[in-house]
C-alpha cells in the first residue's frame, strides 16, 4: 500500500493536513526534516511555506492544493490523461472529480454560487492533459444557472442525461448522483441489484476509487 508523507514546519498545514487526509481515508505518515523518507511513501505534501525542497514534495497553499497536485504521482502517473468533472445540479449541487476512469472525490457543494470557483480550483489543482465537465440535465433552473456561471471559465460542457442517476432513493445523495453523471456515456448503466446497500459504501461499490487503487499501487 503505498502512503503519502506529510513534512512540514507549517503548524496550521500540519493539523489541516492531517484532518483532510483523515476524511479522504488515505494512509499517511508523518515525518521530521532528518527522518529517512520510507520506500512506500510515494508523495510527500508540504505547506508553500516550507523553505526546502525534496523529491516527490508537493507544496500548496492549503492542503487540499497540495493533496490534488501530488495525486497523479500518488498513482505513479507524471500526469492524468482526461479528468471528468460531473455535477448534479440543484439548490446543492453535486460535485465529483474521475481522473482516468478513477473517482479521486465526490462531495456536495453547500452553497450553488460558490459551484463555479469548485469547479476552477479543480482545474487549477490536478495535473491533466484534456478535461470534460459534464453537467446532468434535470432540475432546469439550477442546471442553467450553473452552465452560465461555468462558461466564463472557458471548459468543455456536456450536458448529459441523469436518468436513473438517483436511485435507490434510500441511499441517494448529490455527490453519488454527481459521480454517476460523471460516468454516462463511459460505463455507467443502472445494472445494479439495489438489495442490502447503504450510503456507506456505495461508492466503492459501483466505482474504482482512489482509496482502493492506492492500496494497491505497491
Amino acid at each position: 500500500m503505498a502512503r503519502i508523507g506529510v513534512l512540514t514546519s507549517d503548524f496550521k498545514f500540519y493539523h489541516d493536513v492531517i484532518e483532510l487526509l483523515k476524511m479522504w481515508q488515505l494512509p499517511f505518515v508523518s515525518l521530521n526534516a532528518h527522518d529517512e523518507v520510507p520506500s512506500d511513501v510515494g508523495v510527500l505534501l508540504s505547506s508553500s511555506r516550507d523553505e526546502f525542497s525534496m523529491p516527490n514534495q508537493f507544496k500548496g497553499d492549503s492542503p487540499l492544493q497540495a493533496l490534488r497536485a501530488s495525486l497523479a504521482k500518488l498513482l505513479m502517473k507524471e500526469r492524468f490523461d482526461n479528468l471528468v468533472i460531473g455535477i448534479d445540479p440543484g439548490p446543492y449541487p453535486g460535485l465529483a472529480v474521475f481522473a482516468d476512469g478513477v473517482m479521486m472525490e465526490a462531495y456536495e457543494c453547500p452553497v450553488r454560487e460558490n459551484l463555479s470557483d469548485e469547479v476552477q480550483s479543480i482545474v487549477n489543482t490536478y495535473c491533466f492533459n484534456q478535461l470534460q465537465v459534464k453537467v446532468g440535465n434535470g432540475d432546469a433552473p439550477n442546471r442553467d444557472y450553473i452552465i452560465d456561471r461555468l462558461k466564463s471559465l472557458n471548459l468543455r460542457i456536456t450536458i448529459v442525461d441523469e436518468k436513473n442517476t438517483s436511485f435507490p432513493h434510500k441511499v441517494h445523495d448529490n455527490a453519488l448522483s454527481a459521480a454517476r453523471i460523471a460516468n454516462v456515456d463511459i460505463r455507467y448503466e443502472l445494472s445494479h441489484q439495489w438489495t442490502n446497500v447503504s450510503r456507506k459504501n456505495m461508492f466503492e461499490k459501483e466505482f474504482k476509487t482512489l482509496r482502493n487503487q492506492i492500496r494497491t499501487s505497491l
